[in-house]
């Protein structure tokens, strides 16, 4: 059973943001259920990996456009993805060391740093880009 589904209450109103986030909602679903299930840790770092790879696309994304558009909480929105990557890398180093986390002591500070992100920082991204045109 997914953890979180995708639904309007999410979106931002910025179709490759939105589409990012869903995608991004789709593997902490994965990771979810493969802890659960007590997969390797082969399995748990190849989808660690693959968040991790998402996160860091999914924020270049929006790193170009808060420049384009001179998004005056560049700073503060850059440093919030900062600590989640740094987190991300934290738990693929602890999977790869031997470390088998559980979803509720580990992951779910991921699930929940992403909701409180986009909840906060993206919506208001988001209002600020749709003033500026960008849907």
């Amino acid at each position: 059973m997914p953890i979180v589904t995708w639904s309007e209450e999410f979106s931002v109103n910025v179709r490759i943001i939105d589409d990012q986030h869903q995608e991004m909602l789709n593997i902490v679903n994965s990771l979810h259920t493969a802890v659960e299930k007590c997969a390797d840790k082969e399995s748990l770092q190849k989808l660690l990996v693959e968040l991790y790879e998402h996160t860091q696309t999914h924020f270049s994304t929006e790193d170009e456009l808060m420049k384009k558009h001179n998004y005056p909480g560049y700073e503060q929105h850059l440093h919030e993805h900062h600590v989640l990557l740094q987190h991300l890398n934290n738990l693929v180093s602890g999977v790869t060391g031997g470390k088998s986390p559980t979803f509720r002591s580990d992951y779910d500070v991921s699930s929940d740093w992403v909701l409180i992100h986009i909840f906060k920082s993206d919506k208001e991204l988001g209002t600020f880009l749709n003033a500026q045109g960008v849907y």
